[in-house]
């Protein structure tokens, strides 16, 4: 599944025509899957919404969404945490948890610029947020874990779930070798 598909279903749908598909290829459709288009490129599958622990770089809590659903949709803060950096994507967001401190980043708006403290603020942000993306890069790099073939919304959870558990461990490993755990 994948461009070429998406293309003939978006055109089929224009022209009120309706595609079947046989055995062979509905068993090969993921129809849980959802597409997205991101920088001109037709996406097709899950993302993923992960939460970082900042001292250790552990991951907290993830939750993975076909890849239509906005990154604001989902909200992994909870009670006892103490802030949340969050990027351009959750501007305008409200938090759920009280009591947690909202780092979110400030993003432009139609006939405004950010003035310079805001874009001081979002660089102070973007520091404290970048070693977070480690996680991916480990997960991409070290377990070869950029995709994922599997079909269904709960076979993807269970593959992230075991994913960023041994990634858990793969860090808790480097703070040992660093002293810090």
């Amino acid at each position: 599944m994948g461009r070429k598909r998406y293309q003939k279903e978006k055109r089929a749908k224009k022209n009120g025509e309706r595609i079947v598909y046989d055995e062979k290829q509905d068993k090969q459709i993921d129809h849980d899957a959802s597409f997205t288009v991101k920088y001109g490129q037709v996406q097709f599958g899950y993302k993923d919404h992960v939460k970082v622990d900042v001292k250790h770089m552990l991951v907290r809590d993830f939750a993975v969404t076909t890849a239509s659903v906005h990154d604001n949709q989902i909200d992994l803060v909870k009670e006892g945490d103490v802030a949340v950096f969050r990027d351009k994507g959750y501007f305008g967001r409200p938090i759920s948890a009280p009591d947690v401190l909202d780092k979110t980043m400030k993003r432009c708006v139609r006939g405004r610029k950010l003035n310079g403290g805001e874009q001081k603020r979002n660089r102070y942000i973007s520091r404290i947020r970048a070693p977070g993306e480690r996680v991916f890069s480990v997960l991409k790099c070290v377990f070869d874990g950029g995709y994922t073939t599997a079909k269904s919304l709960e076979r993807v959870v269970i593959k992230e779930m075991f994913k960023y558990f041994a990634y858990n461990l793969y860090q808790l490993r480097t703070l040992y070798r660093k002293r810090i755990a």
